[in-house]
């Protein structure tokens, strides 16, 4: 066959779909009625969706065999990374590390050493800037004392952005934490500590309910001092505080003068915390707060049943009550446990979980990351992510409607600790015990 032949009949054989496709239309009208609608034949129309984002880790940086605990910005490329020793670095993202340290709280911070097991807990938990730093120098952080959670103050050296002045340390709040057994030990764990500042300006401050983990020595299970359903302690709660001392009212379980509560606070002026902003949580290990309109995402802590993501609407007002330890994730613990059950109201009364994974697989402990709003990885844009510690299994989630779509969205090895952004949208992740920093991509 010449070329001319073969281009005619290659046309032909392309023409073939189409003009069976008028035909197939043409038949099904012909014997329409005036009255009947006429079926008719389309093309198949195929609507592809990306693919859910998929994490790659890096290392970036070691420093050594530590714990990152945190690792934020304040607006420009450093970024702060803590460790649950007590130090802050300051890192830039292409792994330069400062000699000096930004801050050096060791003499602060509770870490071990009493025989408590499950030190990991305690330490240094998590800083923010001011939201209007650098204009406003001050820097919040959690921590553990030798016998508080305590969250305190301080302010960035005026000659020197890369150092605190350390005559400016300041407590805010503290309680302390409950004890551990008969001999007076207190309880190393469920500290939480993550901070946040919301966009309306007010700081968000997890906090776990102190434990003892799982049983006291008096085989209560669960939260053994119901502090996760209670509003006289600060444990077990979300607070939400002003920063400033002047705008709302005195602070209910705080050192006066320090900070004050907002005026539209759920429980202001009953027997309880004025400070509190939601109940019913374990160990929420990292908070993320989306900057657009407020909503809260919380990965809370199971202890041996389930792994769970709250979420509650920005503009819902405070008031929420996520369970523990009446429920633990969507797993009835109050009729496993009806020692429990006293305490607890009607089920109606709490908020469940948008997501929960068990122990089937070997995970253990979630680790909660943030509501991406960066432009660098669009995919990932409006997408919540988090990862599992033993596991090191990652997910992201995003909503459907009324529905929540959750994703794989990779497996690593490492024992995930916290994750971080920097000012530019670039994603980093902090491991236990190893102090390695990993960039995280997305593809």
């Amino acid at each position: 066959m010449d070329a001319s032949s073969f281009g005619s009949m290659r046309r032909l054989w392309l023409a073939l779909p189409l003009l069976a496709l008028v035909i197939i239309v043409a038949a099904s009208g012909a014997d329409a009625s005036d009255d009947a609608t006429p079926s008719r034949a389309y093309m198949p129309f195929v609507r592809v969706e990306p693919l859910p984002p998929q994490f790659d880790f890096t290392p970036l940086v070691d420093l050594g065999s530590l714990t990152i605990t945190d690792i934020a910005n304040a607006g420009d490329e450093r970024l702060f990374v803590a460790t649950r020793e007590g130090i802050v670095h300051i890192v830039y993202p292409n792994g330069t590390v400062l000699p000096e340290p930004f801050m050096d709280v060791r003499h602060l911070v509770q870490l071990g050493g009493d025989g408590n097991e499950n030190d990991f807990e305690q330490g240094f938990l998590g800083l923010a800037f001011h939201p209007d730093y650098p204009a406003n120098p001050n820097i919040y952080f959690a921590h553990t004392t030798p016998r508080t959670f305590t969250v305190t103050r301080v302010a960035v050296s005026p000659n020197n952005p890369n150092k605190v002045n350390t005559q400016t340390f300041q407590p805010l709040l503290f309680e302390r934490k409950p004890d551990k057994d008969s001999a007076g030990n207190l309880s190393a764990v469920h500290n939480a500590g993550d901070l946040t500042f919301g966009p309306d300006g007010y700081l968000y401050i997890p906090i776990g309910d102190g434990g003892p983990d799982p049983y006291d020595p008096w085989g209560v299970p669960g939260d053994p001092n119901n502090f996760a359903q209670r509003r006289d302690t600060i444990f077990g709660s979300i607070l939400r505080i002003d920063v400033n001392p002047t705008r709302g009212t005195a602070p209910d379980c705080g050192i006066n003068g320090r900070y004050s509560v907002p005026r539209d606070n759920p429980w202001r002026g009953d027997a309880g915390c004025d400070e509190l902003w939601m109940k019913g949580l374990r160990n929420p290990w990292r908070i993320a707060i989306d900057p657009l309109n407020g909503d809260m995402y919380l990965a809370d802590v199971g202890e041996w049943q389930r792994e769970e993501v709250n979420y509650w609407p920005g503009n819902a007002g405070g008031g929420a009550n996520f369970g523990w330890h009446c429920w633990e994730g969507t797993f009835n613990y109050a009729a496993t446990h009806p020692q429990v059950a006293s305490s607890c109201t009607p089920p109606r009364q709490y908020v469940a979980p948008v997501f929960e994974y068990n122990h089937s697989q070997g995970g253990c402990s979630i680790i909660g990351g943030s509501l991406y709003r960066g432009l660098k990885y669009t995919t990932l844009h409006g997408r919540y992510f988090f990862a599992d510690w033993c596991t090191g299994q990652l997910w992201t989630m995003a909503r459907q409607g009324s529905q929540w779509q959750v994703d794989p969205a990779g497996d690593t090895v490492l024992p995930i600790s916290t994750f971080g952004e920097d000012n530019s949208g670039g994603l980093y992740a902090g491991v236990y015990m190893d102090g390695t920093i990993y960039k995280v991509s997305v593809r």
